[in-house]
């Protein structure tokens, strides 16, 4: 199961961006593009750190259409079959 903080590490990461975009502009500096790699990764990770930390501080987000696998599942072992065969 996936756990609840970890849908937030993507809102982390964006939020940082934002906020590293912002504060350079008002600075009047350049926004690099490796810098939005960089911002959401740190925010990805400030996120993570707490929810490992404090997980209750997290609400549940209701993503639609992610897949559920309650059942067993086929898993194909080995190289797959050739179509002419």
């Amino acid at each position: 199961m996936i756990p609840v903080w970890f849908p937030w590490m993507f809102v982390g990461g964006i939020v940082f961006i934002a906020l590293s975009f912002i504060g350079s502009k008002y600075k009047d500096k350049d926004y690099k593009k490796i810098q939005f790699l960089q911002d959401f990764i740190s925010g990805a990770i400030l996120i993570a750190f707490s929810g490992v930390l404090v997980p209750d501080m997290f609400p549940k987000l209701n993503i639609p259409n992610l897949p559920t696998f309650d059942g067993e599942m086929d898993l194909q072992v080995g190289p797959p079959r050739l179509a002419g065969r």
